[in-house]
């Protein structure tokens, strides 16, 4: 660059005068006979050796001392150039102070219009120097008038004229792109227009400057960079690809003399940063794809042009690893949005070192900021100033935090804001409001959700899918054409910043009450979720709602603002939370909910009867049968009674019928279930009846009747050949089939059909796993296989199963559960097991297997309710500590 410089001076003034350091002066005025050539940045050229700085084609007046500056910082750019040598290079016969060259420096500026509010050229490093900071592009002036050869085969006539002479060089290394930009470099001789689309700071114009380096160096053709960033006026496109070509404008129209310089020679122009001209460069791209046979054009813009003939090519986001866990170093720094961070947050420190205490942060910077290059490039830039756990943790305040881009850059790629704030004011008003409005969504969405929550006031629902169909093009909403259910998503930037829009605008408190009332629609049938024979496929389109529904929960229920709302919500979502296998999650929000009832009109209505419903069965599996779990149920029926809702009172009798069972009052337990086999006979509703048939033989097993019970499921299994797997009275929302067999199964053993009663512990086990829902394996494990798997002296076996059992109750929090597998633990690592904590139901079954411990508990509680096939077994224990049973 410097050579070029000097051949520059040394062409565009004679050297019969010489100066101080026997440099030409700058005084002369005879120009040399070099061929003619200009440089353009933005909508300005340089034409030598005329010397003459144009605006969008027209000439600009500039005083002599500041063309000189910008000649010299022009011919360097990207290099900083210090001051003394700037000083030495524009005054070469005088010595001049610093303050000479600030003062034709300010001249220069406002020549430009550089400054805060306008496009960045002349960058200053204090105490260093200055820096031309926009792309600049070379090229040879073309005479309209002048013959030219017919051909479609490239004609270098040396390096200044072809190849990729005219377009940026790449600083910074290119990581994550190569299979795009090797991909879309094959494609593109026949492609003439071919635009890469994408959110602000994907990475569009790198991969775009990288395709035409290596499409120019394959094929010979000339390339060119068209850089629309400081373009403000659409009527000024045309004459900013001129100027970038070189081209004489000879009338207010450049788009003629333009075709004509063109006419069938090959040249790719690189048109970058079009989405804020895009209808007029639309137009100028079919123009000069009609009258110059030799045109490709590359395009870069964060929504397509929807010209004839376009090709679009969405650039996607870089891939990080989904989690963290099983990620070793090796393995995540395959990942490109990983080795983006590493490479970038090097050349900010270079101390920094990706490591095994440091992966996770990284892993989790990289997925929040949504693959984003540049900004991941932003939040590697803090690197040099504060270690990557403290940029996680500040991550929620993202736009405070990545502000430093490059100095360089264009001022809307020096913040992540900024980039965003490009795009938001680019958009129609409807496409904003739409914009802000569905900030409040937490997951993938279809295009009914966007309608129910954007919709609304001056936007009705054609508006709203409009604007949501303008918001994809604009690269604003990603689009997922796999998923048909949820096809459309805001990355998370861009939801927070469309967020924080929406608080600015006071308009937040409509959205999210909105939003949860669509959340309460989509789960208003919960029947569809009890009673559904396919829950795969159920949770397959609601399992992804779950943000959604504690994002409105946490809205509605926060300040009283909404607790009718919030209660609804809870009670239409419990299917989701139970099917999930979250009942501790469930459980606080629930405790939340019903203390916002019990202080409102609600109380003893149907939705707070339902709402104590769903508390009992969350604390089943949280903390067992405890006597809140008891109250719960109790005052529900009791509730439901009074208001003379039988349906609902038979539902609220199961979960009576359910925490006697599991506290062990299994007298009390089989009254209920009765009760509940009358009530059901009353209804004549199938499902009902199988569930009354299942509770008694429940009753009957555990009191030691194994006859009955054996008959009884027996008969459940043979009516049900295709079982619901989920009912509504059954809220627990264990899989009906494996509930039936794990009962099956210990009447089996203890019956002495010990073979038959092994092999359906393996079935249960294989199928409760395989249906990898946290509850039914839960209750699989603990109640049937595991405890005749032990009963059998298989102890391998049932260490299997123990080990997957705690596996799940560890990671949901479902301490109820857990505490089986610490008895089972004990007893096959020969240790007694604590009674502590442990209900009557587990301390049975640990006693059966042979601990002392739990039997000797049982009979110091003195229950009447000792099963039969148990009483051998604490005699047995009283006799060796001589206790009376």
């Amino acid at each position: 660059m410097s050579n070029d410089w000097l051949f520059l001076r040394q062409c565009a003034r004679p050297a019969h005068r010489i100066g101080r350091h026997g440099r030409p002066s700058t005084r002369a005025t005879t120009l040399s006979m070099t061929a003619p050539y200009s440089l353009a940045f933005g909508p300005f050229t340089l034409q030598f050796p005329q010397r003459i700085l144009l605006k969008d084609g027209t000439p600009l007046k500039i005083g002599s001392r500041a063309l000189d500056i910008l000649v010299v910082l022009v011919e360097q750019a990207g290099v900083l150039v210090s001051t003394r040598n700037l000083c030495d290079s524009v005054w070469v016969d005088n010595v001049v102070e610093e303050g000479a060259l600030r003062v034709h420096l300010s001249a220069l500026r406002k020549v430009l219009g550089d400054g805060p509010d306008g496009a960045r050229y002349i960058v200053n490093e204090p105490g260093r120097g200055y820096r031309f900071a926009a792309p600049v592009t070379r090229a040879d002036a073309v005479d309209p008038a002048a013959p030219r050869p017919h051909t479609h085969a490239a004609q270098p006539s040396n390096g200044s004229e072809s190849g990729s002479r005219g377009l940026p060089v790449t600083l910074a290394r290119v990581i994550g792109r190569e299979d795009v930009i090797a991909g879309l470099t094959d494609h593109l001789p026949e492609r003439r227009l071919l635009t890469i689309a994408g959110p602000g700071g994907m990475g569009k114009t790198t991969v775009a400057v990288a395709i035409a380096h290596r499409f120019a160096q394959r094929t010979g053709m000339r390339a060119v960079f068209v850089n629309f960033a400081p373009v403000s006026a659409a009527a000024s496109a045309a004459s900013t690809i001129a100027s970038a070509l070189g081209v004489a404008v000879s009338s207010g129209d450049p788009v003629p003399d333009l075709i004509q310089a063109l006419g069938a020679s090959p040249v790719l122009l690189v048109l970058d940063n079009c989405e804020h001209l895009i209808d007029a460069v639309a137009v100028l791209a079919e123009q000069l794809l009609q009258g110059a046979p030799g045109v490709h054009l590359l395009v870069t813009s964060r929504e397509p042009l929807r010209a004839e003939g376009e090709s679009v090519h969405r650039l996607a986001a870089l891939p990080s690893p989904e989690t963290v866990a099983g990620v070793s170093l090796h393995d995540a720094v395959q990942f490109p949005a990983i080795a983006l961070f590493q490479d970038r947050a090097r050349a900010a420190n270079d101390r920094f070192a990706l490591s095994d205490a440091n992966l996770a942060a990284v892993i989790d910077i990289c997925r929040r900021l949504d693959g984003i290059p540049l900004a991941i490039e932003f939040a590697a830039a803090r690197v040099g100033l504060m270690d990557v756990h403290s940029i996680a943790a500040r991550l929620d305040d993202r736009f405070a935090l990545l502000t430093q881009g490059r100095r360089t850059a264009l001022p809307r790629q020096q913040t992540l804001r900024a980039t965003l704030d490009w795009s938001y004011e680019l958009l129609r008003p409807e496409e904003r409001q739409v914009l802000r409005r569905l900030s409040v969504m937490r997951a993938a969405f279809g295009m009914d959700a966007a309608a129910a929550v954007a919709a609304g006031g001056d936007v009705d629902e054609l508006a709203a899918f409009d604007a949501v169909t303008g918001l994809i093009a604009k690269s604003l909403i990603a689009c997922a054409i796999d998923d048909p259910d949820h096809p459309y998503r805001l990355l998370d930037t861009t939801r927070h910043y469309a967020y924080m829009r929406l608080e600015e605008a006071d308009e937040l408190d409509d959205a999210r009450r909105r939003h949860a009332l669509y959340c309460c629609a989509i789960f208003a049938d919960p029947v569809a979720a009890w009673e559904g024979k396919a829950p795969r496929q159920w949770l397959a389109i609601h399992s992804q709602r779950i943000d959604d529904v504690r994002a409105a929960f946490d809205w509605a229920a926060a300040q009283d603002r909404e607790p009718q709302l919030a209660i609804d919500l809870l009670i239409a979502t419990a299917p989701l939370w139970f099917h999930l296998s979250l009942p501790h999650e469930f459980l606080r929000m629930a405790e939340r909910a019903i203390a916002a009832a019990e202080n409102s009109d609600l109380a003893g209505k149907a939705q707070h009867i339902e709402l104590l419903a769903a508390y009992g069965h969350a604390l089943w599996h949280t903390r067992g049968p405890t006597a809140a779990m008891a109250n719960a149920f109790d005052a529900a029926q009791a509730a439901a009674q009074r208001l003379g809702d039988d349906r609902l009172a038979l539902r609220m009798r199961w979960g009576v019928w359910a925490h006697r069972t599991l506290a062990g009052a299994y007298t009390e337990s089989l009254e209920h279930a009765r009760a509940f086999r009358a009530a059901a006979a009353r209804t004549g509703d199938f499902s009902t009846t199988q569930t009354a048939d299942r509770m008694c033989a429940l009753s009957h097993h555990f009191l030691g009747d194994h006859d009955i019970a054996r008959a009884l499921i027996e008969a459940v299994m043979a009516r049900d050949k295709d079982p619901v797997r989920a009912t509504h009275a059954n809220h627990a929302q264990v899989d009906a089939h494996i509930a039936a067999i794990s009962i099956l199964m210990r009447i089996l053993w203890l019956q002495g059909e010990t073979d038959a009663a092994m092999a359906l512990a393996r079935d249960c086990a294989t199928e409760a796993l395989a249906i990898d829902h946290d509850l039914t394996v839960c209750y699989g494990l603990a109640i049937g296989s595991i405890a005749v798997a032990t009963w059998e002296g298989e102890v391998a076996l049932a260490r299997e199963w123990t080990a997957r059992l705690r596996e799940r109750t560890r990671r949901r929090g479902l301490a109820y559960w857990d505490k089986w597998g610490e008895g089972f633990e004990a007893i096959h690592e020969g240790r007694p097991v604590t009674p502590a904590g442990a209900t009557p139901m587990q301390l049975e079954v640990f006693a059966r297997a042979g601990d002392a411990a739990s039997a000797h508990a049982l009979i110091e509680a003195g229950r009447a309710d000792t099963p039969s096939w148990l009483q051998g077994h604490l005699q047995e224990a009283a006799a060796t500590r001589g206790v009376r049973t």
